[in-house]
């Protein structure tokens, strides 16, 4: 007897409530753990109120003040086409030059 045979006599034997608990347990084996996306989906509402929730934080002065962008893209792209030229001198290659 194969063991695909015996396991299956296994089962046959078995009562209807334990065979829907091994039915069960084997589902849990092949279900993924991790839902697929891990992000909960927001409504249009939600984003429109975070935004006018942002605008206001801004209009506060509760922002963030940051560098110009381009001078940091420009460096770090510089960085990554020529990676043996010198650093900037600052510690990121992100920070402007």
């Amino acid at each position: 007897m194969s063991t695909l045979d015996a396991t299956i006599s296994m089962l046959e034997a078995m009562p209807e409530d334990a065979r829907i608990k091994v039915m069960e347990f084997t589902q849990k084996l092949f279900t993924p753990r991790k839902p697929a996306n891990p992000f909960v989906p927001v409504s249009q509402e939600q984003i429109l109120s975070d935004l006018a929730k942002s605008r206001q934080q801004i209009s506060d002065g509760k922002g963030l003040e940051l560098p110009p962008a381009p001078g940091r893209l420009i460096s770090f792209r510089q960085f990554l086409i020529h990676p043996l030229s010198p650093l900037p001198t600052s510690s990121s290659p992100f920070q402007a030059a």
